[in-house]
């Protein structure tokens, strides 16, 4: 099969042959099986052969969907829902039943993501090396559990420790869900599968404010709303975790059709799996511009979009709405979040503008974090600032597309895992300090919070064009450099060398950037 992209220039057409290959194609990847360079369980199923036509790649992405998919869905779902039942309870009796005072509520939003920056330090080498799987299904069962024990908590020091845990057993969720799409999907895949397990958190809003709005109601049961609240969540995820472990395949190799879905992933340049360490993809990680860029833009990304999330009820409920309908009002805003995370995925893939698309919803966010730090709050002015709260909820693109961009354009299972690891430390740093740029003394309109959200939003946009120049130009060199092109205008590659764990700095021949 072959297929054209022109997502660099439109006056060059990038073919990639992925199919019917040449003895020189089949030479290139004998040798490198016998250098040891491709991974031993993947090389068992190689077939560089292999007709993947229009019709068999749609077959073999349906399997992929039907098998791999739910799972992306729910255990992000799980994840997601756990960590807004701090928000939610927030204003269903936590704060008073706990005696929280001062930036108590606060360091409970911080603290859990100081869990999950300690997690991240082992989390994606642990991933190289085990059964994703089996991993996966333990780790979602033991968080479920440490939030049904949020309920026996009865102050500020029990509810930091399981805060803690629950951000140190949920630090390998999104490493491993982007370990997982790069596993089973294609690159042009990557923005809609991605949106998909993200938009997650726009749906158990929905499901989380209906749960919460009716809890409002129990008035005569022994345990507190909040209580009821955590046990519902947490036995929930305890019996997702319990599926997982038992349905989640632990890579293509244990799958059925393991050569075919193997061999639609040719055309990716980023291999399988290879669980080797590789010392020189390590330090190219850390010498590679593009992963600072990243690294900068999540943690400058993820100070607004944590802060928002933990303090959503309270700024809502302080523009003048009552405790049921700020619960109700997460449906909108639940609503809203799928519309964000689907339309920007939507529109990224239709253009191949990733980088400008981020710029776009960026600079919506931006306005309407504008709006709520300029415009006073009165009856009048209330529903017009909940949709410019809506607006500022943009940001949280910034995670789906971001990410889309990482997986399509790192390559080599190290220099994957490095920077996940960098981005991951940075998510939980910028999570920690997220919450605390919103200081009780400035409730309910956090002034100070939002200056500061407006700063970032102009850094973060100015990162993002960085990144597209640094990509722009990295494929122009290898336009200009790639021997082999049998016609003007079109730029032919074979992807011979697709299994042999080269980083995208190292495949100059057949990786290009996408963004």
């Amino acid at each position: 099969m072959s297929t054209a992209h022109n997502n660099d220039k439109p006056e060059v057409q990038h073919v990639d042959h992925v199919h019917a290959a040449g003895e020189d194609t089949l030479d290139s990847e004998k040798q490198d099986i016998y250098a040891g360079k491709i991974d031993p369980e993947t090389a068992k199923y190689l077939d560089p052969t292999l007709v993947i036509d229009e019709a068999l790649n749609k077959q073999i992405k349906r399997l992929v969907d039907f098998r791999i998919l739910p799972f992306l869905l729910l255990i992000y779902f799980c994840q997601t829902f756990d960590k807004a039942t701090l928000a939610f309870s927030s204003i269903m009796g936590l704060q008073q039943d706990n005696n929280l005072q001062g930036q108590q509520y606060s360091t409970l939003g911080t603290i859990l993501y100081a869990g999950y920056l300690i997690g991240e330090i082992p989390v994606n080498r642990i991933l190289q090396k085990t059964p994703i799987g089996k991993f996966m299904g333990i780790l979602v069962t033991i968080w479920g559990t440490i939030v049904c024990m949020h309920a026996v908590c009865k102050n500020f020091g029990g509810l930091m420790a399981v805060r803690f845990l629950l951000g140190l057993f949920e630090s390998g969720v999104q490493p491993a869900l982007m370990l997982l799409t790069t596993m089973y999907y294609r690159r042009n895949e990557h923005p809609t599968i991605i949106s998909y397990w993200y938009g997650m958190q726009g749906a158990q809003l929905c499901v989380s404010g209906l749960i919460a709005f009716g809890l409002t109601y129990v008035q005569s049961s022994p345990l507190r709303q909040w209580q009821c609240l955590f046990l519902i969540v947490g036995l929930f995820t305890v019996v997702v975790g319990i599926a997982t472990f038992i349905l989640l395949p632990d890579s293509p190799m244990k799958a059925k059709q393991k050569t075919m879905i193997i061999e639609r992933l040719r055309i990716n340049e980023q291999g399988v799996q290879d669980s080797r360490w590789k010392w020189e993809q390590m330090w190219e990680a850390f010498r590679d511009p593009a992963v600072w860029c990243y690294w900068i833009m999540q943690i400058a990304g993820f100070i607004i979009v944590n802060g928002l999330a933990v303090f959503a009820n309270i700024i809502v409920k302080g523009l003048g709405f009552t405790v049921r309908q700020t619960q109700l009002l997460n449906l909108a805003q639940g609503g809203f979040s799928l519309i964000i995370y689907f339309g920007t995925a939507w529109v990224a893939r239709l253009t191949n503008q990733t980088c400008l698309v981020l710029v776009g919803t960026m600079t919506i966010a931006l306005a309407g974090t504008v709006v709520l730090l300029t415009v006073p709050v009165s009856p009048k002015t209330a529903p017009g600032l909940l949709l410019a709260f809506y607006f500022a909820n943009f940001v949280i693109a910034a995670g789906s597309l971001l990410y889309s961009i990482v997986t399509r354009n790192v390559a080599g299972q190290t220099k994957k895992a490095t920077t996940s690891a960098m981005l991951f430390v940075t998510y939980g740093a910028g999570c920690i300090i997220g919450p605390q740029v919103f200081r009780a003394k400035d409730a309910p309109r956090y002034k100070l919070a939002f200056a500061v959200h407006i700063g970032l939003y102009a850094f973060f946009i100015v990162m993002t064009l960085i990144l597209r120049v640094i990509f722009m130009r990295r494929n122009h060199v290898r336009r200009r450099d790639h021997e082999g092109t049998a016609q003007t205008g079109v730029e032919q590659i074979d992807h011979d060398q697709a299994f042999a764990d080269l980083t995208d700095l190292q495949n100059k021949r057949s990786f290009r950037y996408v963004y």
